[in-house]
């Protein structure tokens, strides 16, 4: 099937306003048989200004909307009510080049096709309704952010409105707040100094720019002993959840976000088919009465309702912070990737909310890839390492990254979700997630992926410190001449092999072999040749080693062959391979000496002794030796 495909680009996907018009997109998307991938950050765009360090994070968590190719796709949506303007403009500049129509939600932009809120009218009502309804003439305006476009639309209407009433306007009945609760407290500490400047107690109501400033001004009037609608009339804006579950509930208007979601679907419809299509489509709000205003009795109280919502969000991220603690805890206690991957796979798939989820990792994930703004995505194969779709695992497969999904879950006809995995700024990959939106809070499934990131980092250091050890246990088990074990691997692993032997009845092999006439070459041909010697008889014993011999340099000239499960005919044999190797080597090198080695062994099988491993190893050694001694005095003629 060919079926359409659009990008969508969002921030805060769990939002109440974005949830919505996320519902609206994807029920038309599927009845009109539109493939919907989103591109998901979890950046706030405040936080980083309060907190340096979550510039950090925010750099690894748009990486998501650097990976689609955008000439794979039909077109591209932006839902802009969820962007600051600074990540606005970065989205702006990933689509500068893409020769796809664009829809932006929420926002206002010449160079695509903006589907909003008809502001004018909506906003508009909202004021009428204190006006004509309650009476209301001394009347302040809690507005947004002064970079929000919406912001200016607002004041605006707020304007007009009491201009075409006969009412009062002064720039200073604008309070500039942040679009959240914490403006509520200095919002109505600014109105009540105005209404003290102009001999009032109260103004007559606060028509605030959205539901979350209406509920930071009823928190701020109930510390104040404030009567809300009694003494000052509060009304919102966006008709949120959270405006209808407070006391007293809120004045509002709802914004058609379902609709607007729907609307862009059929907007992109219409553009395929070639017609001609507005470049603003504007969409009317409803008007939600509220006990905040007085419309509705404050003795109209849902409180059981309201009790029951509360309670299952609360169980909702009680789970869900349960789920990162076992996340957290079972990957620090695993000792393999795999067993990592396993566990991400089973957590991912409790109270996480995920009907799908897939971790797909880049290549050289634990490299720390930083991917900035002026960076180019390679095109490179993204490996599927764990996930789930519906009750089934998804098979560990690899894919393009251009294709973005696997393809099981690019066929078919449902949206998925594309959140980068990183850790701080550096890119790891990506989760490929199919979520449920509703009633799941987006800091705390935040809190998951960022815990996700942070173990992979935890695991990626942790591999990291292992190899270091184990570099440093080699270089101080190792002789840097030769690069055959030390006299410490000698005792470092004759505990092992013993203790094998005792317990399967087989023999332990110790040899000891001599270099003869090390003095003599160092006297007359230089220790240089004499390094050269001992560096022969390392190699030769290595080559001889076909039994799992474990191969030592002891000091000096001296070197120590320790084996399991031995017998004298393989110390025949390994002795014989070693003399064989040694006078290969020295006529291809010319010498003009001849370098030979002594060599005793002690074969045994161990007995259980009250004696410690290292008197018992002692005792292998010292026969040997003595045994090593015998033939050098042979080889000497004594």
């Amino acid at each position: 099937m060919n079926r359409k495909k659009i990008a969508v680009f969002v921030l805060n996907m769990y939002g109440a306003m974005i949830r919505e018009m996320q519902e609206g997109l994807n029920e038309a998307a599927l009845e009109q048989g539109i493939k919907l991938i989103y591109f998901a950050g979890f950046t706030d765009g405040f936080s980083s200004l309060f907190y340096d360090k979550y510039e950090r994070y925010d750099e690894g968590d748009i990486v998501a909307f650097k990976l689609p190719d955008l000439s794979d796709f039909d077109g591209a949506i932006i839902i802009a009510a969820s962007f600051t303007q600074k990540y606005q403009d970065r989205i702006d500049k990933i689509l500068k080049n893409a020769d796809i129509p664009v829809v932006l939600i929420g926002g206002e932009d010449t160079r695509y096709y903006n589907l909003i809120n008809d502001e004018e009218t909506s906003f508009s009502s909202m004021v009428e309704h204190v006006i004509e309804k309650h009476g209301c003439k001394d009347i302040y305006h809690v507005a947004g952010r002064k970079e929000e476009h919406f912001t200016y639309e607002r004041i605006d209407a707020f304007k007009n409105i009491l201009d075409r009433h006969g009412l009062e306007y002064s720039d200073d009945r604008i309070y500039f707040g942040t679009l959240w609760r914490d403006c509520g407290e200095p919002a109505l500490e600014y109105i009540l100094n105005k209404c003290e400047e102009k001999g009032r107690k109260y103004p007559d109501a606060i028509v605030c720019v959205n539901d979350y400033s209406a509920i930071g001004i009823i928190d701020a009037c109930r510390r104040r002993g404030i009567d809300v609608p009694g003494d000052i009339i509060v009304t919102g804006y966006d008709g949120i959840e959270n405006a209808k579950m407070g006391h007293p509930t809120i004045t509002t208007l709802e914004q058609p976000f379902l609709d607007v979601g729907k609307n862009s679907i059929y907007t992109f419809q219409k553009l395929w088919r070639g017609e001609k299509v507005d470049k603003q489509i504007q969409l009317k709000g409803i008007m939600i009465p509220g006990q905040s205003c007085g419309c509705v009795p404050l003795d109209d109280y849902n409180g059981d309702e309201i009790r029951q919502v509360y309670s299952k969000r609360m169980d909702k991220m009680e789970y869900l912070t349960q789920s990162t603690t076992n996340m957290i805890l079972s990957i620090s206690n695993s000792n393999s990737l795999e067993e990592v991957f396993k566990e991400i796979e089973i957590n991912s798939r409790s109270d996480t909310g995920f009907n799908t989820f897939a971790l797909c990792l880049a290549p050289d994930w634990d490299q720390q890839r930083v991917i900035n703004d002026d960076s180019d995505m390679p095109d490179e194969e993204m490996t599927v390492v764990c996930g789930f779709n519906g009750d089934k695992s998804i098979k560990p497969q690899t894919f393009n990254r251009r294709m973005i999904l696997p393809k099981e879950l690019l066929e078919d006809p449902y949206p998925y979700y594309i959140c980068s995995i990183h850790h701080l700024q550096y890119y790891m990959g990506y989760a490929i997630v199919a979520p449920t939106l509703k009633s799941f809070n987006q800091i705390v499934v935040k809190s998951w992926l960022v815990n996700l990131g942070a173990m992979l980092e935890n695991w990626r250091i942790r591999e990291k410190l292992n190899d270091t050890v184990d570099r440093l246990e080699n270089l101080y088990n190792r002789d840097m001449l030769t690069g055959l074990y030390n006299r410490r691997g000698y005792i470092q692993f004759f505990g092992d092999i013993y203790s094998g032997c005792l317990s399967r009845g087989e023999n332990l092999s110790v040899m000891v072999i001599d270099m003869d006439n090390l003095k003599y070459v160092n006297d007359n041909f230089g220790h240089n040749e004499g390094d050269y010697c001992l560096s022969a008889i390392a190699e030769s014993m290595m080559v001889a080693a076909n039994h799992k011999e474990i191969c030592i340099r002891s000091g000096g000239d001296e070197f120590i062959v320790l084996a399991g499960d031995y017998s004298e005919d393989k110390a025949e044999n390994y002795i014989k391979l070693l003399r064989e190797n040694l006078n290969r080597r020295t006529k291809r090198d010319k010498k003009p000496y001849k370098l030979e080695v002594s060599i005793g062994a002690c074969i045994s099988k161990p007995e259980a002794s009250d004696k410690s491993v290292n008197d018992i190893s002692e005792e292998y050694l010292k026969y040997a030796d003595a045994e090593m001694y015998k033939e050098k005095k042979a080889h000497k003629g004594l």
